[in-house]
This record gives structure tokens, C-alpha cells and sequence, in this order.
């Protein structure tokens, strides 16, 4: 049938079992060519689709050399997640497929060469087991190359008789897509998902409510406990989860009241529903857990249905870890630290965390360009250079200005002195006296205008400390500082068109 082009639907291998996989010997489990990992693992994830922990190694025609990929599959059963083995053999299968075409004869990988396998390597496409052509993509290839390099180094360092004698991949065969920035959901789409939600299978709608504010991935949301509401010593709502990623307890975390009620109305969905694997899980069926792939089946048929529009105008593509994306970016959108974020998140390390100060940064660059151009800051000469620049699309100074924003933030305004120029001589006492008035690099805004007007009270009450001592000096000075805040807030009060926005360096009198 295959040769006439008809594709012949797969058979079903076996029989669905919903609840927990018996175990079984390692050796009887690994002695065939269709491997279930499930019968090695006691703890993996329910909520996968059963072939992702199916391992079919009859591609690989040679039977000595199937037997030799197979034996380092197992050697990494104590270090791989169960759900990690089908991507890696997935990523070989493209290279084993075509080396056993050019050489079928070929049990080991001791006499091979570079030469040998280049053809295998950079093949543009290859045929799968149905005679379906499939491209190699850069992607794929390096992820392929990056493999083979991981597997021939362990055989080389175990000193396994099969192994390569010497390194056959080398840097430039593993560089495919670079690096891929958080992706988090645009305000407008979550504005349509939430006036949508109702369409969404019960399930789904509140999975989403919960993956919206917590921000949990997919795995660990799947996973809750119907025990996994709690509450803090105030009465207000917590979430209890576990960290599958990271193998431990995460901490509680703060959720809002819409949560809590999306968790009680799955407690009555599985209320009636049998317990396979006795864990209680909140998301479970009649068949085992929620699944993933129902979950995007449901996301991704809102989409398309509404249709849920992106800014770009076209249907937008919703993905689960999406949300989580979207909860790490609003929350350093909203002022929280990278610490903050990171441990709320329950990331492995800060460089995790710091992926998503590209979104903030974008974010804030944006937010900045609109103030600048809308007319409502006030400042000097530096901040007209700053629009003129903006008016003739040239953002150079702007991503300057951006990426050292946390560095030119003052309490009462920005500072728009740059790092090449010399240091400011002056220091923050200076803003509003320096050009006998405020400093033509300061930019305020009406929200600074609070902190302004408290520093003012305060200066104004040493002022008058200063008089009544006889310090006239110092009280001449701070009525300079006085003057140059009540000038700034004298222009924040007026119309935005109508504030100056050329006040210059001026030298002193």
C-alpha cells in the first residue's frame, strides 16, 4: 500500500491500561525492541500521552548495532527523566536510519570516521518507515549532532570496545536556532481568552485559571492534589504543589479568590470519578489523568474558533507554558525583584530568572518611547535631543537610556547623564540647582511629583531651622534647592503641550 502511496494507519501495539504500569525485570524490559519505560519508572508523568514512554528501536536494522544503542538508552535510565528518552532517540533516528542505509553491515562505532558519517549528518531530509520523506531542519540537525556527540563521549569515557576512537562531531555541528526569548501571551489575547473561557472543556477552563496566576508548568499543575488548597494564617488562599522538574515540595503560593473557586469546582468533577493511582490527583479521569495533549487540543481549537487575534491581526497560537511565561514577565513588569521572581517561580538558578528581563526591558523601552513622545515629562536639552532622535525613528539613545534606567532612576526623577560624558561633579544635590534652576538633564513626570513635593516640606522646614541658627549660607543654599522643585512642579501642573521642554545649561551668575 505504501508503494502505491496510501499510508497504512499504525496498529495498535497494545492495549490502554488506565492507573499504574506493573514493573517489571530491567532485563526482560530491555531485551525487546519496543520498550515501555513505564515498567522501569514507578514516578512519571501521568499526564503524557502513553507513546511518549514507548521506545521502538526496530529502525535500526542491524541487530548487533540496535542492541548497542539500546545498551546506552538503559545506562541513562538513573540520570534521564521517563519523558526525555523518545526526544533523544527521535533526535538519532534521522543518522542511524541513513548510516545503516550506507553501511548495513556496520555493529559498532569503532572504525568510524568523520568522512564516514558527514553524508548521514547533513543530509537534507530522511525516510521514515512509512516512505514518508521528512525534512532535517537546522534545528533538528544540531540537536541530532549534539546527541551523538553526548552518546560517543560516554562510550569513549567507559571505555566501551564499541565506541568511536576519536571525536567525530565537533562545535559547528551543534549550532542550529539560537536562543529563544519567554514568549508571554499579549495583553489583548488574554483579554479575548478571558471572554472566551466559557467555551473551554470544564477541565481546560480551569486549568487555565490556575496556570494564569500561578504560572505553574503544565506538569505540576496536572499533578495538584485535591488537598492542594490551603490557607494562610490571614484566611486568604494558597496553593500547595510539587516541583517535578526540581524533584521537591514547592513553596506555597499566594492565589486569588477566582483560583480557589476553580479548584473547588474540579473537586466536584472528580468527585465521583475512581482514584487509579491513589494519589488524589485533582485533574484525574476515567482513564488516568487529564492529559497534555487535550489540553492544547482545547487551546489551540479556542483559537481558531473565536478566532483569539494576536496584535499582528492573525489567529494566536496558545501554548500552556505560555502562561507561565506571561505571570514571570507581569511580575518584573510590576516592579518585583529578579530574587522575587525567581523564587516564586521556583527556578534552578538567577540565569533562568534573567530571560525574562528581555521581555521586561522590551516592555519598558516601549513605555519609555511613549512617555518621551507624548509630551508628559518635562525636562531639558538632553531630553529634546532624546525625542528629536525618536521623531527621525532613530532609537540608538533610547536602548542606552533603557538598558541603564535602574542606574538613572532617582527617587524625583531620571537622570539622562551619559557614561561617556564625565562623571557629574555634582551628585543628586544638584538636580535642582545646577543650571540656577533644575539641571537640563533631568526628566520628571507628574509621578514623581509626590516624592517632590515631600522632599520639599522637608527642606522647607530646614530652611527655617537654618535661619532661626543664623546659617545663612546654608539656608541660601537650600532655598536654591527649594526654588528648583517648586519651578518643576510649577511646569508638571501646566497642560502637556504647554510645558518647556528646552531648558538648557546655563552658566552660573
Amino acid at each position: 500500500m505504501v508503494s502505491i502511496g496510501v499510508r497504512v494507519p499504525r496498529r495498535q501495539e497494545e492495549i490502554f491500561i488506565p492507573g499504574p504500569i506493573a514493573l517489571e525485570d530491567p532485563d526482560k524490559v530491555w531485551g525487546r525492541d519496543r520498550v515501555d519505560l513505564r515498567r522501569l519508572y514507578s514516578d512519571y508523568p501521568k499526564h503524557m500521552n502513553q507513546s511518549t514512554f514507548r521506545l521502538v528501536f526496530t529502525f535500526i536494522a542491524n541487530q548487533r548495532l540496535r542492541d548497542l544503542i539500546k545498551r546506552y538508552f538503559r545506562a541513562r535510565v538513573p540520570f534521564w527523566r521517563p519523558a526525555t528518552f523518545r526526544p533523544y532517540l527521535k533526535h538519532a533516528k534521522p543518522f542511524l536510519t541513513r548510516l545503516g542505509e550506507f553501511y548495513p553491515d556496520l555493529d559498532s562505532f569503532t572504525h568510524l570516521t568523520r568522512e564516514m558519517i558527514e553524508p548521514a549528518l547533513n543530509h537534507p531530509y530522511w525516510i521514515d518507515q512509512t516512505g514518508a520523506q521528512r525534512p532535517i531542519t537546522a534545528y533538528r540537525r544540531a540537536k541530532m549532532a549534539s546527541f551523538l556527540d553526548v552518546m560517543f563521549t560516554y562510550m569513549r569515557l567507559h571505555d566501551w570496545p564499541e565506541a568511536p576512537v576519536r571525536p567525530l562531531i565537533f562545535p559547528e555541528d551543534k549550532i542550529g536556532r539560537g536562543f529563544r526569548r519567554p514568549r508571554p501571551i499579549p495583553e489583548s489575547v488574554l483579554a479575548q481568552l478571558d471572554a472566551h473561557l466559557h467555551l473551554l472543556h470544564p477541565y481546560a477552563r480551569n486549568l487555565v485559571e490556575i496556570l494564569r496566576v500561578v504560572g505553574l508548568r503544565a506538569e505540576d499543575a496536572m499533578h495538584l492534589r485535591e488537598d492542594c488548597l490551603d490557607w494562610d494564617a490571614a484566611g486568604d488562599p494558597r496553593l500547595r504543589w510539587y516541583n517535578h522538574k526540581m524533584k521537591r515540595e514547592g513553596r506555597p503560593l499566594p492565589v486569588t479568590n477566582e483560583v480557589a473557586e476553580a479548584i473547588k469546582r474540579q473537586r466536584e468533577l472528580v468527585k465521583e470519578i475512581p482514584d487509579h493511582f491513589g494519589a488524589r490527583y485533582l485533574f484525574r479521569t476515567e482513564y488516568g489523568l487529564y492529559q497534555f495533549e487535550s489540553l492544547c487540543y482545547q487551546l489551540t481549537s479556542l483559537s481558531k474558533k473565536v478566532p483569539l487575534r494576536g496584535p499582528d491581526g492573525e489567529v494566536f497560537r496558545l501554548r500552556p507554558h505560555a502562561f507561565r511565561h506571561t505571570v514571570g514577565t507581569q511580575m518584573l513588569n510590576n516592579g518585583m525583584s529578579i530574587i522575587d521572581v525567581m523564587t516564586y517561580l521556583d527556578h534552578r538558578s538567577p540565569m533562568m530568572t534573567l530571560n525574562y528581563t528581555q521581555i521586561y526591558d522590551e516592555t519598558l523601552k516601549q513605555k519609555f518611547k511613549a512617555l518621551v513622545q507624548s509630551g508628559y515629562a518635562t525636562g531639558g536639552v538632553a531630553l529634546v535631543a532624546l525625542k528629536e532622535q525618536l521623531d527621525r525613528g532613530d532609537e540608538s539613545e533610547l536602548d542606552w537610556v533603557v538598558s541603564n534606567l535602574r542606574r538613572l532612576s532617582l527617587p524625583w526623577g531620571y537622570c539622562l547623564h551619559h557614561a561617556k560624558a564625565p562623571k557629574c561633579p555634582y551628585g543628586q544635590n544638584a538636580c535642582f540647582t545646577k543650571d540656577n534652576g533644575p539641571c537640563h538633564k533631568l526628566v520628571t513626570t507628574p509621578d514623581h511629583a509626590p516624592v517632590i513635593v515631600a522632599t520639599l516640606e522637608d527642606l522647607k522646614k530646614s530652611r527655617g531651622i537654618a535661619r532661626e541658627k543664623g546659617w545663612e549660607m546654608y539656608a541660601n543654599d537650600l532655598g536654591d534647592q527649594i526654588d528648583g522643585m517648586e519651578k518643576v512642579l510649577s511646569e508638571l501642573e501646566l497642560p502637556a503641550e504647554e510645558r518647556p521642554h528646552n531648558r538648557r545649561s546655563q552658566p552660573a551668575k
